[in-house]
């Protein structure tokens, strides 16, 4: 359970319309209230299996993370971590734990744990988080109550007017196809897609379509 004190602040993110904002106050969050001194925000397609990084918290600013894009397969204790919906602690020190060098590397990563966040028993994202500053004997609890922190951000389901046209676009872009296959499967030009594509991004607020998809999966309007 998470104590009063972060679970007003969660209520305060509530109130932010723009999804950018409350995507880094959330993250933000994260380094404030636990024994964290980095956490990363990334989107994650149960259809595609392909994670993108959104943004990342450290020493109380923001860093975009979009040039982060994995088929998540090729990393199977994360894999494995989203496509459960379990917690998952890595301990990238011993040489068993598969797990792209390159990251390790750049990121001066040791251990990170995988917390997946869900909406309707879909998961939809993941943050990882790492540079623990905790005692080693309380590391589960402290993981337990950060992943009820994030599950408070998407526990209500705003209502949405996007018409069964820009679902449809929204959901096809969610699964990975471009601007051609869109309009090839749904029989219509692809002038007429992106008009659709414009008109989900002004309607759900975002500035482009990786957030259009953030924002689609975390109000439930795809999956």
């Amino acid at each position: 359970m998470i104590d009063s004190k972060v679970r007003d602040y969660v209520r305060e993110t509530h109130k932010i319309h723009d999804f950018s904002k409350k995507c880094e106050r959330m993250v933000l969050g994260c380094i404030r209230f636990f024994p964290f001194k980095r956490a990363t925000l990334f989107t994650y397609s149960a259809f595609s299996n392909i994670g993108e990084g959104l943004i990342q918290a450290k020493e109380g600013k923001i860093t975009s993370v979009k040039w982060i894009k994995e088929d998540v397969r090729t990393i199977p204790p994360v894999y494995h971590a989203l496509k459960n919906n379990k917690l998952r602690l890595l301990d990238l020190t011993q040489s068993n734990v598969p797990f792209p060098e390159k990251y390790i590397q750049q990121f001066d990563l040791s251990t990170i744990a995988v917390i997946p966040i869900s909406q309707s028993n879909h998961v939809i994202g993941c943050v990882l988080a790492d540079q623990y500053t905790g005692c080693s004997q309380s590391i589960h609890t402290q993981l337990e109550q950060l992943s009820s922190y994030f599950q408070e951000f998407f526990a209500n389901r705003p209502a949405h007017r996007l018409s069964r046209r820009e679902t449809e676009v929204l959901q096809h872009l969610a699964n990975g196809l471009c601007m051609k296959e869109m309009a090839h499967s749904m029989n219509i030009s692809e002038y007429t897609v992106r008009d659709y594509l414009g008109a989900v991004i002004r309607k759900l607020g975002v500035r482009h379509r990786a957030e259009a998809v953030a924002e689609g999966l975390r109000r439930g309007i795809i999956v």
